[in-house]
Order: structure tokens, then sequence, then C-alpha cells
């Protein structure tokens, strides 16, 4: 079967290639529909309006939107098709990935040159296509939080226009994974708040204080609004289209002895990423089990030696990115690969029990959300 255009290809126009230009937020493209002629722009149904503000948001009803300084709105034109869906679509059955950098970062030397949203050419989208069959539609970006699910927004590189990653799906898209939060409930970029809680490590301070009253806060309201998220995927993909809400790889594990992080990282503030990680993955599941979708956990594979105190070239995350040449604070080419072969299987698992009239769903809404050891 076909897939997107390889990356490769992409590399070498996705800074160039202005396929088709939309001209608002009810705008998408002829690839979704099968009976428009090349190049036709045209209406899909469900697109003609995104909600504002964002479905759940304020978070908890008094935490709004991160300040990303973006001035895009939805009737901002997002003409590059190639950033927009990860690559060309092709018509037909799909896979949208939904999602931010932890399913689209990695191995940097395996980043794709030129891609605004730091997409891998090895990465966890391109494994899940290939495994299916189904091309790939991969509508994630680094950066990308709840907000750019439903609104127009801007590449982590370059700040060029995005369209909404909800417009990657349609009625022809067979399996979505969705795994969007983590961007939600942090003001700064994570990179700034390493650079702020290195300043506090070197003075021998801890960082949770300072982090965790936003971020704990804001994560443990997250579940309305990746709820109403869900809700949306089922109602524009295919009807019987399987849909997968991913959680995040914690990069602490429960017992961290000996982990080489220690030298560098207060033991209180270990534990408070391990249990900011499995909390996001709570609200994941409880968001999942409402709109009564397939919950995945990436932290219960984690132990002291898949996690970033486990062995370089072997774990799943890292922290510093050293010496893999990886993406700090964000899951390897390994942790990709696994979340792949899990997502693949649950696929499998769920087209085999509806043959029976089930569905595996239910049982992974009662699984733990946490790491494994």
């Amino acid at each position: 079967m076909q897939h997107s255009t390889p990356h490769a290809v992409i590399a070498g126009i996705a800074a160039s290639l202005l396929l088709v230009t939309s001209s608002g937020h009810g705008l998408a493209w002829a690839d979704d529909n099968d009976d428009a002629a090349p190049g036709t722009v045209i209406n899909e149904p469900g697109a003609e309006t995104n909600p504002m503000p964002t479905p759940g948001f304020p978070l908890g009803g008094k935490y709004n939107y991160p300040a990303k300084g973006s001035d895009f709105n939805d009737s901002t034109p997002a003409p590059y098709t190639v950033i927009n869906y990860g690559g060309i679509p092709h018509k037909g059955p799909n896979f949208v990935n939904i999602g931010d950098s932890h399913t689209v970062t990695a191995w940097l030397p395996s980043t794709v040159p030129g891609d605004p949203c730091m997409h891998n050419e090895f990465g966890f989208a391109q494994v899940v296509g290939q495994k299916t069959g189904l091309p790939v539609r991969d509508a994630s970006c680094a950066g990308a939080a709840i907000e750019e699910y439903w609104h127009t927004g801007s590449t982590f590189v370059g700040k060029i226009p995005k369209a909404a990653q909800r417009l990657a799906i349609n009625k022809n898209t067979m399996l979505v994974v969705a795994s969007l939060g983590g961007n939600d409930t942090y003001l700064d970029t994570a990179a700034e708040l390493m650079t702020k809680c290195a300043k506090r490590w070197k003075k021998g301070d801890a960082c949770s204080p300072y982090l965790a009253p936003s971020m704990m806060g804001r994560a443990r309201v997250l579940s309305p609004a990746i709820y109403y998220m869900l809700k949306d995927i089922k109602a524009r993909a295919a009807s019987d289209a399987i849909i997968i809400a991913m959680g995040y790889y914690s990069p602490f594990p429960k017992n961290f002895d000996g982990c080489p992080s220690e030298k560098i990282v207060p033991k209180g503030d270990i534990v408070f990423f391990r249990e900011f990680v499995e909390e996001l993955n709570h609200q994941m599941q409880l968001a999942a089990r409402k709109a009564g979708v397939i919950f995945y956990n990436p932290s219960q594979y984690i132990d002291f030696n898949t996690s970033s105190c486990g062995a370089p070239f072997q774990r799943y995350i890292v922290t510093a990115g050293a010496p893999e040449i990886n993406m700090p604070i964000h899951p390897t080419l390994f942790g990709h690969w696994k979340s792949a072969d899990t997502v693949v299987n649950l696929y499998n698992q769920e087209l085999q029990a509806r043959k029976a009239g089930k569905s595996i769903a239910p049982a992974t809404w009662t699984i733990p959300y946490g790491v494994r050891g």
C-alpha cells in the first residue's frame, strides 16, 4: 500500500512547496475528497467552525492557554500541505498522528532536514504506518498544545503557520493516535524551564517548588480538554476508526537509587517529574474512558534500565540527550519504536475483538497509569 511521501523528499520541499492556499479555518484540501478535482479547495463537513475558546479551556475554570505570543488565528493562511500533513497525503484509508514533540523528535541526526516540526525519519508515526499498511498523515508538531488541535498554530522552527491538526482527519481515517496535553501545563517552554531549573540545581536548590504549583495544578484538570479533543476525533474519523489516546514516557522510574541524574537533580525533583508525567497519563486515561477510546500508557515500560537512568542506546527516554545525540527530555528512537509496536498491537487486537462484537478499550481504562518500577 502507498504511504505518505518519504521524509527525504519532504526535506527538499517542506519550506518551499506551496500546494494549496487555505484562506480560512473552514477550508480543507482536495486530498480529503476522492471526488474532487486535483487542486480543488473544498469545504469539509465539520471543519466550518473551530470553537473559540478551545473546548475545555480555561483548564479547571482558571488556567488559560500557555502564552506563546503567536498572532496567528483561524483566518491565517496555512498553505504548506507537507507541513500540515507531515507529507503529501494520499487518498483512501489513512492513519493520523495527532501530537507534540514526544511523537516527533528523537535522535537528532535522523531529524528530517528543514522540517519545521522536527519530524524524525524513523520515528513513531512512520513505523506505525509501515506496520499497519496505512498511509501516514502526521499532523503532529514539536511544541504543539491542545489549542493546535483545534486552531491554526505555528511550527516549532521558523514559526510558520500550520493548520489545525484536526483537519488531517477525514472519513477515510481508520486509525488515530492522539497525544497532546503536556505542553498545556507550563507557561515557559521546556527548554526555558530546564534552564531555570539548572540554575537552581547549581546552587543546590530544588526546582519543584517553582514548577509544581502551575504544572501540577494544570495537569490535574486536563481531562476535560483531552476528552473534547477525543470526542471530535471520533466525529471526524471513519465510523469504525480505532482511536488510541496515548500518554507519555516518564523520564524517571520509581526506584532511582544510583541514577546518574542524582548527581545533578535533587531527589525531590526526580520524584516530582515522575509524578507529574503519571498525572498527565492519569488525565489521558480519564478522558479516554469518557470518550470510549483505547488508552495506552508508555510509562508502563519505564523502570531503571529503560528510563533516563539506564544505559545509553538502550533506554526509552533521556534527560540531557547525551551521548545519544537525542532531543533532551524526550523519547529515544527505541522509545518511539516501543510505542509504535504497542500501538500496532493494540490496533490489531481491537480489529480482532470487533469481529466478535467486543472492544479492548474498557480493559485499558483500569490499567496502571504509572511507571513499571
